[in-house]
């Protein structure tokens, strides 16, 4: 499993959420939506305190994570996260 983000999606979220400092960005699983990496589900996103026993990245000061009871989604694939047009955008592969 592994998240990444593009310079315009780190950008996008730092200025569009103004994460507090003992915040992060948490990815979690959705009914629903546009991208389905597991039939049924699809990737959001959210501001929230760290969940030490998951999965979890810093990038330029940006602190991404998902909870563990989350990591069954993302598991053997790589998520990376872009933002194009005051929109965020993700692409899956294996």
């Amino acid at each position: 499993m592994k998240i990444t983000l593009d310079d315009k999606a780190v950008a996008w979220f730092k200025e569009e959420l103004d994460i507090p400092h003992d915040k992060a960005l948490r990815f979690y699983v959705r009914y629903g939506g546009d991208v389905e990496l597991k039939q049924g589900f699809s990737p959001a996103f959210t501001v929230d305190t760290v969940d030490p026993e998951g999965y979890s990245e810093t990038q330029d000061g940006l602190t991404y994570y998902v909870d563990e009871k989350d990591l069954w989604y993302f598991e053997d694939h790589e998520l990376t996260v872009t933002a194009e047009n005051d929109e965020i955008i993700y692409s899956i592969s294996k």
